[in-house]
């Protein structure tokens, strides 16, 4: 005879169901916007090798521009090297292995919140989606943007992944069997990791010493692999910062300044971290105070200090360049949402005991996405559209015999879920970078701002 489950496991079932159906939803809204996203600024460099300024046709190509690429532009090879591929390779193809990158990052982050990634909680999946979809400032220049999305998406998805096998080490089983293979192989992962992001491989290496001091103050032993790692991060991250590329960047854009300087980029970083962070900052405290009321001990907050810590390092780590774009903002947002999903599933008691809450908040969050992305996808789609159109007429112009373009400039559409930006766009001056990088994608000899 057939038994029918206990009402907890279909409570369960029915949950994951929903929260599958949600999640794969939001999944294919990001893969529509990316879709929608075409080529622009940084994209008509990377399209180029940086030797030859001919179109990249190969994997040599790709190192060739590297080359100089460290010497005069910037530190960053690893994930321009991924910004030269996905150009290379083409849209239709980055939008599909840019949708996976993105769950695979939401799947990160999960673990980081649970310490393990089975059994699957889809719905915390859905939560994580939201949380970038809502708090993340420059959502399209941060993940849907080519060469945004090469060095801030897969930047924190590198990060994160090194990062698994000591967030494994700080659960409640330390015991670690991991042999001198291992430990070999985690030095040039610490040095891919570490050459990622400047803010956010910092706060990586910080990250990672407390969990040293941890295992420490706790008296676990300190395997050789984490030691390694660590190496590798800090190997990674000098090779980074020390670039000439680096070094040349930061000294023609006047350097990281004195102290009245730094103090008002704190001050700036702070009050735009509440105007774009706050909805995150004030369930965080509401979060907090409740577990203390519900009799939640200190020792539970390791977790989620860690990560707000990392976080805050990323985020004013920030102050030291003249420069503050928005789309930098995703890697803090990352590491503050696992500090919060931390807390969350630290709670003495469940914060939404009875299930028709969890399903209505689940709903009402999901409305208030669809809504937003029906406001937004008719934006970045006009933004696409004229940058499409601007490259058919220079390709017109260049067709007639015309060897000096000129174009209209193409600003962002509204939305934070646009790719393009506001300020950065054709000049009237055809020296201005953008405008030589655009001539020399179509071929002209110069391009002018319409």
């Amino acid at each position: 005879m057939k038994r029918n489950p206990p009402p907890e496991n279909r409570g369960r079932r029915v949950r994951d169901a929903l929260g599958w159906v949600l999640s794969g939803a939001a999944l294919a809204a990001f893969y529509w916007l990316n879709r929608l996203t075409w080529y622009m600024r940084d994209d008509y460099s990377y399209r180029l090798s940086f030797l030859t300024k001919e179109p990249i046709g190969s994997v040599a190509d790709i190192f060739g521009s590297l080359g100089i690429h460290y010497y005069r532009v910037n530190g960053r090879l690893p994930l321009h090297f991924l910004a030269h591929l996905f150009l290379w390779l083409g849209k239709p193809g980055f939008d599909i292995v840019n949708t996976l990158a993105f769950c695979a990052l939401a799947g990160l982050v999960c673990f980081h919140i649970r310490g393990r990634l089975r059994p699957m909680r889809p719905m915390l999946w859905f939560a994580v989606f939201l949380g970038l979809w809502v708090l993340t400032p420059a959502y399209g220049e941060s993940f849907l943007w080519i060469t945004g999305a090469s060095n801030y998406l897969y930047g924190m998805l590198i990060i994160l992944l090194f990062l698994v096998p000591y967030r494994v080490s700080a659960g409640e089983t330390p015991r670690d069997r991991r042999g001198p293979a291992f430990s070999l192989l985690y030095f040039p992962f610490g040095v891919l990791a570490g050459w990622t992001n400047e803010n956010t491989a910092g706060a990586l290496g910080l990250v990672l010493l407390a969990l040293l001091a941890r295992q420490l103050h706790l008296r676990r032993p300190v395997a050789p692999w984490m030691l390694t790692g660590l190496a590798g991060v800090a190997c990674g991250l000098g090779l980074m910062v020390l670039g000439p590329g680096e070094l040349g960047r930061l000294a023609a854009s006047g350097g990281t300044g004195g102290a009245s300087e730094l103090l008002a980029r704190f001050l700036t970083v702070t009050k735009d971290a509440l105007r774009h962070l706050w909805p995150g900052i004030a369930l965080f405290a509401l979060l907090l105070v409740r577990f203390f009321r519900t009799g939640g001990k200190w020792r539970a907050l390791f977790l989620p200090g860690l990560y707000a810590l990392a976080g805050l390092a990323s985020l004013y780590a920030m102050c030291l360049s003249p420069m503050i774009p928005d789309r930098v903002w995703s890697g803090p947002v990352l590491w503050f949402l696992i500090s919060g999903g931390c807390l969350y599933a630290a709670q003495p008691r469940p914060v939404l005991p009875k299930p028709w809450l969890r399903y209505s908040a689940a709903l009402l969050a999901a409305g208030a996405l669809a809504l937003s992305f029906y406001i937004a996808a008719p934006r970045v789609a006009a933004t696409g559209r004229a940058l499409r159109q601007r490259e058919a007429e220079g390709r017109a112009q260049l067709a007639a015999g015309e060897t000096v373009l000129h174009l209209p400039p193409v600003l962002r559409n509204g939305t934070r879920f646009d790719g393009q930006e506001q300020r950065w766009e054709l000049q009237p001056d055809p020296d201005n970078w953008l405008n030589v990088a655009l001539a020399r994608y179509l071929g002209a000899e110069q391009v002018i701002a319409d």
